[in-house]
């Protein structure tokens, strides 16, 4: 379609974004499909191309591209002071002429702008560009130069440059519309923004024009509407402080409500409006925000947008409205501590490990043919337990009761839902991991063994390993496809490490348990310290290799020297030789490491130059390994006081005590077990991937090694053999939805699927403290220090670490903390099990803790009692 100047609406005719922006496009679609639109026109993308050349032929544009913060400030406000005074060359004033012949001289207008980058589902723009109101004829040129001009505000520029857009090409396209004399004005969502719920729509309104409400200068009534059954479900009536009418003469004036205690809109008009809403949703096909009017009893549509603020569901998680729905655990969140989405090698990674594991438990397929029965579920990016299967299998306090241990946010949150409303239809017995029975003689062997004799059945599970470990090497260096070596280790990760770690750890939180009942309320104090420094902790015994490392690091060097002398081998030998050492025992670890295309520790020597650095603040007190020695001693002599203590009040209890003891010792440890040979599998998987895409990328068919990630393992395997398979088409597909759940400021743990999020109720709290749960005992102060990476930012000593939550590649950070908080995380979490060996009072659960504090405010963190108390 060729470019035009302008696009009038009403009109057969629909216009790219490209040319009339998102907002302009709403309005040319609404009007065809016979929406109550009123009348106007658009001034395109071409009509002010030649007003843009004028402005970057002015000197002050230079200026304007290499400047920044209040220089930028200044530039912009000298580029739209010019911008004002630009003139209309004969071309644009005759089509601007010919769009108002259907207009009567005394039209009233309103005038806004509609940039192809604004009102996007990635970008709202919210606020930035002008909106002038009751413009008349004799007032359209001022009023389109003053929207115009808002393409170059400095709010527009610095929102274009946090969101990737470019800023030395504006374009602005710009909406001339008849203007609605409205006695009832606002805006309405088809979706609940405040809990994501699909089913509900919103709606705002004053009195008068709409401007009060989009620009909150009034206290609008709010009425919330269930979309399925068109019912009003409840009505808040607002202050409505002010109102903003339109004059017959053209301009607007602001007066006072007087009818601030009536609610404006009667029930009757409430549903007309949410079957408008609903009306648009349907036909753009995305959850959609509007403005709106209402004059004397009949509705317009002034404009609509895509919602952007909201959570997402991958299609094969939603229900349709009015169906049964079904209730998802985000474990991404709850047991690994990510927020960020995992690649897309790595869902199909994931879906090949569910159906594996579904084939030898439950002898199907669970990894993605039907959510209905399925359990766990990979998708877009995410990992997710399907609860509403769960519930058919363990009751709802059941299953809160194991989340606890990992996220207590989380395990509150499923206590508080309504187990009726989202429990599966699913037959049970399709459900009951039947498969299992030919496991269970094995793993109650394994079990016994290690309760008869703990040390010698750990000494049998590490032989075990290491003989995984070798094997899983081997089938890595065989010519085999990434589908086929995936299933090969996933079926080798689970025979022989999951089914031998997992029964250990678990007798030995059992034992935990049973230790303290045999030991009773008399022996309660000394119980946190039996949790400190206990071994087989492959995670703690990586944070002692650190601290070797760093006691033989020269003094002096940076992080960039460290890791640039580190790649050329230029560090004294005893450094490279325990720097080989690490990454021989730890080098296929890292950030996100579950994630195959998280780079490990030993591609990425500048995070490690860091951590070392950052590790290398401590003093010789604070060191990790003296640290770990001295809880040893502190667990020791907890267990000697227990002990005795018992022997004197029963001998027999006492002897019981001892055995949990050494079973809990033994095995406890084993928690970040699995999770380390999950990462060694991984990274076998992402350097057979790379070893591919080094292929696909000499032959110009990736961009990057790291695109392959954006390809599933199908995908790689096929492409040697296709060469017409477009890899570049295929990962930005693949991509799509994932990169959209990227840009969600805060992902829910907990949510159905009518997208409804679900969350715990907030506990009572003292002003000045908040509550979380108490995972790793103790009491400190210091600094607040918030990271959203481990490589963020240094933490330095003493500084009380804030963080959604960790995974191992945070450990090395723990060392200079003196306190550590976290949104996510139990018991079992990550952080909280590092926190206990380093003996740092840890706060969990702790909800948007990464928005509660700034850098630099003093709290202090009670672990005991599980509470942040700033200090002034």
């Amino acid at each position: 379609m060729p470019s035009r100047l302008i696009y009038p609406f009403p009109s057969p005719e629909i216009a790219p974004v490209a040319e009339v922006g998102g907002k302009g496009a709403s309005l040319l679609i609404g009007s065809t499909e016979g929406l109550p639109v009123p009348p106007g026109f658009i001034l395109s993308v071409h009509f002010f191309a030649p007003s843009l050349r004028q402005v970057k032929a002015i000197s002050g544009w230079s200026d304007f591209l290499q400047s920044s913060g209040n220089d930028q400030m200044k530039a912009c406000d000298a580029l739209k002071k010019a911008a004002d005074e630009l003139f209309l060359d004969d071309a644009q004033e005759e089509a601007l002429s010919r769009a108002l012949e259907p207009f009567g001289e005394d039209t009233l207008f309103a005038v806004r702008s509609s940039s192809p980058e604004e009102d996007l589902e990635s970008s709202s723009f919210a606020g930035g560009y002008e909106t002038v109101l009751g413009v008349t004829k004799s007032m359209l040129h001022r009023a389109l130069a003053k929207a115009f001009a808002s393409c170059l505000d400095y709010r527009v520029v610095v929102y274009k440059r946090e969101n990737g857009f470019a800023i030395d090409d504006p374009k602005i396209a710009v909406i001339v519309q008849q203007q609605i004399a409205s006695d009832v004005a606002g805006v309405g969502f088809s979706l609940n923004p405040v809990t994501n719920n699909y089913d509900e729509a919103v709606v705002n309104a004053n009195w008068g024009l709409g401007e009060t409400v989009v620009s909150g200068t009034a206290t609008t009534d709010t009425y919330l509407v269930d979309k399925i059954r068109l019912k009003v479900k409840s009505k808040t009536l607002g202050k409505k402080e002010t109102s903003i009418w339109l004059l017959p003469n053209g301009g607007t004036e602001e007066k006072p409500n007087a009818r601030h205690d009536s609610f404006a809109l009667p029930d009757t008009q409430i549903l007309e409006l949410a079957r408008l809403i609903g009306h648009v949703e349907r036909l753009y096909e995305k959850p959609i925000d509007i403005e709106w009017a209402s004059a004397k009893g009949q509705l317009f549509l002034l404009q609509a947008r895509p919602i952007t603020a909201y959570v997402p569901l991958p299609p094969a998680m939603v229900t349709q409205p009015g169906k049964r729905r079904r209730l998802y655990l985000d474990i991404s969140i709850s047991v690994q501590g990510m927020y960020e989405p995992i690649s897309v090698a790595s869902v199909s990674f994931f879906r090949l490990f569910h159906k594996r594991v579904g084939n030898m438990l439950f002898w199907r397929d669970l990894s993605r043919s039907d959510i209905d029965s399925a359990i766990p579920w990979a998708d877009a990016g995410r990992l997710y337990v399907n609860l509403s299967n769960v519930l058919r299998l363990a009751s709802q306090k059941k299953i809160a009761d194991f989340m606890v241990s990992f996220d207590p946010l989380a395990a509150k949150t499923i206590q508080g839902a309504d187990g009726r409303e989202y429990l599966s239809r699913t037959n049970r017995l399709k459900l009951l991991p039947f498969g299992a029975l030919r496991k269970i003689p094995a793993v109650l062997l394994h079990v016994r063994r290690a309760k008869e004799s703990p040390e010698q059945e750990h000494l049998r599970s590490q032989a075990k390993l290491r003989r995984f470990m070798d094997d899983a090497v081997r089938l890595a260096q065989k010519e085999t496809s990434f589908v086929l070596l995936s299933e090969k280790l996933i079926d080798r990760l689970i025979e022989d490490v999951c089914l031998n770690t997992v029964p250990l750890f678990i007798i030995g939180r059992i034992a935990l348990r049973k230790l303290k009942e045999t030991a009773g309320e008399e022996f309660k104090e000394y119980f946190p310290k039996l949790e400190l420094s206990l071994p087989n902790n492959i995670t703690t015994e990586m944070g002692m290799a650190i601290s070797r490392m760093v006691k033989l690091l020269p003094s002096g060097l940076n992080a960039e020297e460290i890791h640039d002398a580190i790649d050329h081998s230029t560090l004294p030998q005893p450094f490279l030789s325990a720097w080989r050492q690490f990454v021989d025992g730890y080098g296929c670890r890292g950030p996100l490491e579950v994630d195959v295309a998280a780079p490990r520790y030993r591609e990425n020597s500048p995070l490690v130059a860091s951590m070392l650095v950052a590790a290398r603040g401590s003093s010789d007190k604070e060191d990790p390994v003296e640290k770990f020695t001295r809880n040893q001693q502190a667990r020791k002599n907890a267990y000697d006081a227990i002990y005795q203590g018992m022997r004197r009040r029963n001998a027999d209890e006492a002897r019981r005590f001892a055995a949990q003891y050494a079973i809990f010792q033994t095995f406890s440890g084993y928690r970040e077990s699995h999770k380390f040979y999950a990462a060694f599998v991984t990274d076998l998987v992402r350097q057979k991937i790379l070893q591919g895409a080094r292929e696909l990328l000499a032959a110009g068919r990736l961009q990057s090694l790291e695109q392959a990630f954006d390809l599933t393992l199908d995908q790689l395997d096929r492409a040697p053999r296709d060469p017409s398979l477009d890899l570049l088409k295929q990962a930005k597909e693949n991509r799509a939805f994932a990169g959209r759940l990227a840009r969600v400021p805060q992902l829910p743990t907990v949510v159905d699927s009518r997208g409804l999020i679900l969350r715990a109720p907030r506990p009572p709290t003292r002003e000045g403290a908040v509550a979380g749960t108490p995972v790793s005992s103790g009491v400190a102060r210091g600094r607040i220090k918030i990271l959203h990476s481990p490589g963020e930012k240094p933490l330095l000593k003493g500084e009380i670490l804030v963080a959604r939550g960790t995974d191992p590649g945070w450990t090395p950070l723990f060392v200079n903390a003196a306190g550590v908080i976290l949104e996510v995380g139990g018991l079992l979490q990550h952080g909280a099990l590092v926190a206990r060996e380093y003996g740092l009072p840890c706060v969990a659960g702790v909800e948007h803790a990464i928005e509660l504090w700034n850098d630099g405010d003093m709290v202090e963190v009670d672990g005991s009692a599980g509470i942040v108390r700033k200090i002034p």
